[in-house]
């Protein structure tokens, strides 16, 4: 979440006149996050989040992650539940912007990260895989090992100014992942972004899942694999086997991998750490508006170095 498009008050009364929310009090940027624009607002009736959807986000895929988001808080989810506008619609426009409005959900980001919350995660993340087979909605992954290519080719532009040989590491590892990348794993739809600043606490309960604009169709232990390779991790690129073995049992509560899901654990976060690292780079001076402060790519080359050396899949905890 960030503010990239300012938006008035007469703006904002105007649009909502379209929503049955009550009248609006108050409303306030969110400067945390990195892709849409994001108000926190207060009508007579309560707390509520305006996203307003920027030009990196498509505009046919705003029904797919609404129409998710709305399954999954009807299914229990704790995620925002998207309001329906007085013409039935999820979302609008304003200010030349796709625009919605969701519930507001309590709770912040965790700094330090315990067992216990990643077990809850673990199995937060398998009921969404679980509930996602009801769905019949479609997209594909735009950051997906067949796009890798592209990513390379922008991310060339920065990588060698963060450092001298990253370019040429990232071709390397790009080769290793792709010799090795299965094709046959079980798929459905993922969250794609479950970090720890998505995911919102209340002491040490987890109170919501936020941010599903990259949801998708893809490998469901990709989902995994992302989750394990930001919260497992410290800043050096060292595993906390007791953290992502406690990630891994919550998931497996509920979901149970398959031998071909295990077997290619290694390959998958490789493929995520990878992604992860050429986003990151190709966003190092595209994020300098709207308050962002840009992410650190050379925590995922740390990673990526851990995930290259694996031999087996009991070094995340994971177990056959």
């Amino acid at each position: 979440m960030a503010v990239y498009t300012q938006v008035s008050q007469q703006d904002l009364d105007n649009f909502l006149k379209n929503y049955e929310i009550g009248s609006l009090e108050n409303f306030n940027g969110i400067s945390a996050g990195v892709e849409n624009t994001n108000y926190k607002i207060r009508t007579n009736k309560g707390f509520y989040i305006l996203t307003l959807y920027e030009k990196r986000v498509d505009k046919k895929d705003i029904p797919f992650f609404l129409e998710l988001m709305f399954y999954l808080s009807n299914e229990k989810i704790q995620c925002p539940l998207p309001i329906k506008n007085r013409n039935g619609k999820l979302f609008g426009e304003l200010n030349s912007r796709p625009a919605s409005i969701l519930t507001f959900l309590e709770g912040s980001s965790t700094e330090t990260i315990y067992p216990k919350q990643v077990n809850t995660l673990g199995k937060i993340l398998a009921k969404i895989h679980i509930l996602g087979k009801q769905l019949k909605i479609k997209r594909k992954n735009p950051l997906s090992l067949e796009n890798f290519e592209s990513l390379i080719t922008l991310s060339k532009k920065n990588s060698d100014n963060i450092r001298n040989d990253l370019s040429k590491e990232i071709d390397s590892e790009y080769y290793r992942v792709r010799s090795n990348w299965p094709g046959n794993l079980p798929k459905g739809i993922i969250h794609a972004d479950l970090f720890p600043d998505n995911v919102l606490f209340i002491g040490n309960e987890i109170s919501g899942v936020i941010d599903f604009c990259f949801s998708c169709n893809d490998f469901l232990s990709y989902d995994l694999a992302t989750c394990l390779n930001a919260w497992c991790f410290d800043k050096e690129g060292i595993l906390d086997l007791n953290l992502s073995s406690e990630l891994i049992n919550g998931y497996q509560s509920l979901r149970k991998l398959e031998e071909n899901e295990i077997n290619s654990f290694h390959i998958i976060c490789s493929g995520s750490a990878l992604r992860f690292l050429m986003t990151r780079i190709n966003d190092w001076k595209d994020q300098q508006g709207g308050g962002v402060v840009p992410k650190d790519p050379m925590n995922f080359v740390k990673i990526l170095d851990f995930h290259k050396n694996v031999k087996d899949a009991k070094e995340y905890g994971l177990t056959k």
